[in-house]
């Protein structure tokens, strides 16, 4: 009998959530999603769009950037 395979699911977040994350404000997160920098976003409409949580992480680990408040 076969064991079913666990889904992993990756989280996606709203561009306030990766603001709140990141401690930005929305002007320079739009500034950050160009390709190379935080990417990929996924649009899933012409006014939604969505950032998975790893690019923010690759993103952090890649980066010398500091969220406001954290020392990494």
């Amino acid at each position: 009998m076969r064991r079913p395979v666990a889904a992993v699911v990756e989280q996606h977040l709203t561009p306030a959530e990766v603001c709140e994350r990141l401690g930005v404000c929305r002007r320079t997160l739009f500034s950050l999603m160009v390709p190379g920098r935080l990417w990929p976003v996924v649009r899933i409409n012409a006014r939604n769009i969505r950032v998975p949580a790893s690019a923010v992480n690759r993103f952090l680990a890649a980066s010398s950037w500091s969220p406001k408040g954290i020392q990494l």
